[in-house]
């Protein structure tokens, strides 16, 4: 056999991986501080330098595969294009070979076999390649995550069924006590429903066993989605797998736990907090993904209409008091609130907030995680805030009559009070601290607005279709206040879509800012009609009447706009 044939599109000169970080240098693409670290991890791990940057987040999988297409002259790999359509057995490996070398047989012509390689400088992989195929191997750049989400995608069911029981026993039993198993199954299976999470914009993943399988489920624009059902034996080292990366105790199968990790995707880091509880079937375990990058934390594209953010700007503006935020759980109260933090970056002021748990984080905020097991409970840490020489302070939830005192008595002494409490209504947050024990004078005294919302499905652009307004979209448009609609749209399902006919979310909402009025009436302790009567005539429009109008303009359906706001 002629010697090792690989084909790179290279000129005479052979690229090195210092070409490829004097690339990733000359492009701006990483500081001289972050290859030094990698550097070091590099010398005590073997990997190369450029992939121990793209896998600790520092360099997104774009980057990194053009790099090395401008460093190697290989083309980049569409997996679209051209999807793996090779089996492995026809050319002589096995698909552990290829998994560990991170290659993927796409198609084998005359001699000539064509690979998606994550690396188009391992050079040891690629040539073991040729000694094995005898063929010509002609490289593409791929990107680490499309890689691995189709490579499983074509080779999981041979991998799974290649093991004997023993050896996923022995497999699943190192997976639980390794941070090292990342490639074994129970890794894989974590790594591609995040994948897969990451790429439908899911918010949770849910691992539940049951008697004969484990359930992973994604929730994608609010719904539970089904996303894989897996062997029984995986769920034990799937959820071990989640417990090693948040560093959870293994050893705890009996008690719920909470954590927080990051995983890399394609590059870039995600925040993930983790809760484990245990079940009559095995432990399960649901991720939420704290994505700060799919929603930018700023007022004018959270999707509200104009009149609510107005009301949110102008509550932002003011020296002190307290603004509550309402909704149920999952309706975007967190997102809104940040977005209000946000508001505040590079100013003077001293921000400070009590959470649980910290979802994101801020530079310009000092920010504090209640730990009710330590006695540091929301109204412990909020007297403390006071000694602090606050100009604003965020309170994570209201949830106590301790915490609604605490609170208030702050906006009563010169702070800005942000805060978020369970309510059915913008207006229903007055009764609902007077039932916490908050006197209607203090409210009078300190309160300045609140903001109600829920989230929404959005249709889909790309497939929804126009039709004369029903009756019922007519009738609920003018009972909500709004201009009735001429026309409807309803859900019909594509591609971009995945045949939902919806794709992402939008808020609906209502706010208010207290006028003199409607705080004489409060003190005065006026019927609720009375108050409800007096924030209307003041500019609040209901959440009702906002569905009614994104309905009309095509974002969402009737039905959507009922279920969120009625139930």
């Amino acid at each position: 056999m002629a010697g090792p044939v690989i084909d790179r599109g290279l000129g005479p000169a052979q690229p090195t991986r210092a070409d490829v970080l004097n690339h990733l240098r000359g492009e701006g693409l990483v500081d001289a501080s972050a290859i030094n670290r990698a550097e070091l991890i590099s010398s005590r791990t073997g990997q190369p330098v450029e992939q121990v940057l793209n896998q600790l987040g520092g360099l997104s999988d774009d980057a990194l595969v053009e790099a090395y297409a401008a460093v190697t002259g290989c083309e980049i790999w569409d997996p679209m294009a051209e999807p793996i359509a090779v089996d492995p057995a026809n050319i002589g490996v096995t698909v552990e070979y290829l998994r560990r070398a991170r290659l993927a047989p796409l198609s084998d012509q005359a001699g000539e076999l064509i690979c998606a390689a994550c690396d188009p400088l391992d050079s040891e992989a690629a040539t073991g390649l040729v000694f094995a195929t005898g063929r010509k191997i002609t490289l593409l750049a791929a990107r680490p995550a499309d890689w691995s989400r189709v490579f499983n995608l074509a080779f999981a069911e041979v991998a799974h069924e290649a093991a004997a029981p023993d050896e996923r026993r022995l497999e699943r039993e190192i997976d639980q006590v390794s941070d090292g198993s990342a490639v074994g199954p129970g890794a894989r299976l974590v790594a591609a429903a995040f994948e897969a999470a990451i790429a439908q914009g899911a918010s949770d993943i849910h691992f539940r066993p049951r008697r004969n399988n484990l359930s992973i489920r994604l929730r994608v624009d609010g719904r539970l989605v089904d996303f894989q059902t897996a062997s029984a034996d995986l769920a034990a080292s799937a959820v071990s797998r989640v417990k090693v990366i948040a560093n959870l105790d293994l050893g705890e199968r009996r008690l719920p736990q909470d954590g927080r990790t990051t995983f890399v995707i394609a590059g870039r880091q995600v925040d993930v907090r983790v809760a484990t509880s245990p079940t009559v079937f095995g432990e399960s375990a649901v991720l939420r993904i704290l994505d700060r990058t799919s929603v930018p934390l700023d007022l004018d594209t959270l999707g509200l209409s104009p009149p609510v953010t107005r009301v949110l700007r102008r509550a932002a503006k003011a020296p002190h008091g307290l603004f509550l935020v309402t909704g149920p759980t999952g309706s975007g109260k967190t997102t809104t609130l940040y977005a209000l933090l946000q508001t505040f970056a590079g100013s003077a002021k001293n921000v400070l907030s009590v959470e649980d748990p910290v979802e994101f984080h801020f530079d310009h905020v000092g920010q504090t995680q209640v730990a009710p097991q330590l006695g540091l409970s929301f109204a412990k840490v909020l007297r403390s805030f006071l000694r602090q020489d606050p100009d604003v302070i965020l309170v994570g939830e209201i949830r106590d009559p301790e915490t609604a005192a605490v609170a208030v008595q702050a906006a009563m002494t010169g702070h800005f009070v942000l805060a978020s409490v369970h309510a059915n209504d913008a207006l229903a947050v007055l009764p609902r601290m007077q039932d916490m024990g908050v006197e209607p004078y203090q409210l009078a005294a300190g309160f300045r607005g609140a903001a109600a919302q829920r989230l929404v499905r959005m249709l889909c652009t790309a497939c929804r279709t126009k039709r004369p307004a029903t009756e019922a979209e007519t009738a609920f448009a003018r009972e909500a206040g709004a201009p009735p609609p001429k026309h409807g749209f309803d859900p019909i399902g594509c591609p971009a879509c995945k045949g939902s006919g919806f794709k992402g979310r939008i808020a609906i909402g209502e706010a208010f800012m207290a006028g003199e009025d409607l705080l004489r009436a409060v003190a005065d302790q006026a019927p609720p009609s009375q108050i409800a009567e007096i924030a209307r005539n003041a500019g609040l429009t209901s959440m009702a009447a906002d569905g009614a109008a994104k309905v009309a303009q095509g974002q969402t359906t009737f039905e959507e706009v009922m279920a969120a706001v009625y139930g």
